[in-house]
């Protein structure tokens, strides 16, 4: 399977299993995105529950992506100009830096565990937090699959919250290390890094968690994390 093909799974999925998701689903967006960027060539993909409830506003310019391989070249794209990045992979975009990789250049992309565009998953007091769970465990899935089509991917960094099973928060590392069984893959510490195994292709993935909790904004929290882990998560890349 390819990344194009995979993309047309998602697609029909979407199309197919937007019913069961009524409640937080965000109104005016008209494609699923289960990337930004280039997984294709990325190295390094950072992590996210699922896409921002900011993303399908009008200026962003979605309402120009009209048919099929219109939304596939939007996603492969979306950090080269004229496109606008969100504001939210700013954080991102400074920590990835200091490992030698960037969204622009094609060796970082971002994953969404869950393809479907909601409204805010915390801030917003009327999401069903329930519902919000059972589709993120549901579309978890098709982010795995993703992650084995990636030829060139060796590192995967998660940072933020998910909603949690009994309602509480959890975060997103938490959530990846303890879905990633169900999906076929194991979940290791090697030398006291944490790694997702794919037995079946011997395929490894390194699994950080790029967080400073003791940080309040969320830039400091991710590019502390990255500074302080630099040299051991590049010596990693090399």
């Amino acid at each position: 399977m390819t990344i194009s093909d995979h993309l047309n799974a998602v697609l029909g999925d979407w199309r197919e299993s937007r019913g069961e998701f009524p409640k937080n689903i965000m109104q005016g967006a008209a494609w699923p995105v289960p990337f930004f960027g280039n997984p294709a060539t990325a190295i390094v993909a950072t992590l996210g529950v699922n896409p921002s409830s900011g993303e399908f506003t009008p200026e962003r310019r979605w309402g120009e992506v009209a048919t099929p391989r219109d939304w596939k070249l939007r996603l492969k794209n979306y950090f080269k100009p004229p496109n606008a990045p969100h504001e939210w992979f700013e954080p991102w975009r400074i920590g990835l830096a200091l490992l030698d990789c960037s969204y622009e250049t094609g060796t970082a992309a971002h994953f969404d565990v869950s393809y479907r565009p909601t409204t805010a998953m915390l801030t917003n007091p009327r999401t069903d937090r329930e519902e919000f769970r059972r589709m993120v465990e549901r579309d978890a899935a098709w982010f795995f699959e993703l992650l084995l089509l990636c030829p060139n991917l060796r590192m995967l960094l998660t940072f933020g919250p998910i909603v949690g099973a009994q309602r509480r928060t959890e975060n997103l590392f938490g959530f990846v290390y303890a879905a990633a069984p169900a999906h076929g893959f194991r979940v290791i510490q090697d030398e006291g890094v944490w790694k997702l195994w794919h037995e079946p292709t011997r395929r490894v993935f390194l699994l950080h968690d790029a967080d400073t909790p003791d940080e309040k904004c969320i830039t400091c929290r991710v590019v502390k994390n990255l500074h302080t882990h630099r040299d051991e998560l590049r010596s990693r890349l090399a």
